[in-house]
């Protein structure tokens, strides 16, 4: 089985400063959990010669979609927050060829929003600014891949595919501006109900906004991987 320096001993080679860090069998979950870790504000400010772009703050690409009676866009979205994530659980599958991240963090998403529909019970409409923060965000994201050849003839990790699951742990808030055409006594009360509610909001409403950003970290790991052979990385 190879062993590596995981991601953070790599990030130190392309930065011309190698980060002292133990080197770690793939399944060596108690040593991966503390690379990753150091590895995370690296990886989140940036990387231009991998091709990782900047992951704190993440712009998010505009995102619609309609879901349970609710149709919803976001243009021009920031999510606030990745770099102080704090890694749970690393897990990797050399065998079948898949690995796992758990974290948590807190963070902000704001962005231009139109809203029309129903949220649960309640109808409605609004065009304006929104901030949602998320206290105790915890996700897992599922990463496949294939150990192809580069064009150098060196093995690399090629990502081909990611899944994730998530929960919002202690708190989620909102506020979205503009409600109602700016009718504030029905603002109020929908905002009420919006926090109020918030978990089960965060449930049913929250997967297209977590996905925009999990496509982006999917995005920015796979070119890393593909930016750094395996023997720069890893020791059989």
């Amino acid at each position: 089985m190879f062993r590596v320096a995981c991601f953070v001993l790599a990030f130190g080679f392309t930065q011309s400063a190698v980060l002292p860090v133990e080197k770690c069998s793939l399944e060596d979950a108690a040593c991966l959990v503390p690379a990753f870790q150091k590895m995370l504000p690296i990886f989140t400010a940036g990387m231009p010669e991998a091709n990782v772009e900047v992951l704190d703050p993440m712009e998010i690409e505009d995102l619609a979609f309609e879901l349970a009676g609710l149709k919803f866009t976001l243009k021009g979205g920031v999510m606030k927050g990745l770099k102080a994530a704090t890694v749970d659980n690393v897990e990797w599958n050399t065998k079948k060829k898949f690995f796992a991240i758990d974290f948590h963090l807190d963070t902000s998403v704001k962005g231009h929003y139109t809203a029309d529909g129903r949220v649960l019970i309640l109808p409605i409409t609004g065009d304006g600014q929104m901030k949602l923060k998320l206290k105790n965000l915890q996700i897992k994201m599922y990463i496949h891949y294939d150990m192809i050849k580069n064009s150098d003839g060196k093995d690399v990790i090629k990502p081909t595919k990611y899944n994730f699951d998530f929960d919002v742990i202690d708190h989620a808030h909102y506020h979205l501006s503009n409600l109602f055409n700016g009718n504030k006594e029905l603002s109020e009360a929908m905002l009420s109900f919006l926090n109020e509610n918030w978990r089960q909001i965060a449930q049913e409403f929250g997967r297209p906004v977590i996905d925009a950003t999990a496509k982006k970290i999917f995005k920015s790991i796979g070119n890393f991987f593909e930016a750094m052979p395996i023997e720069e990385i890893a020791s059989v």
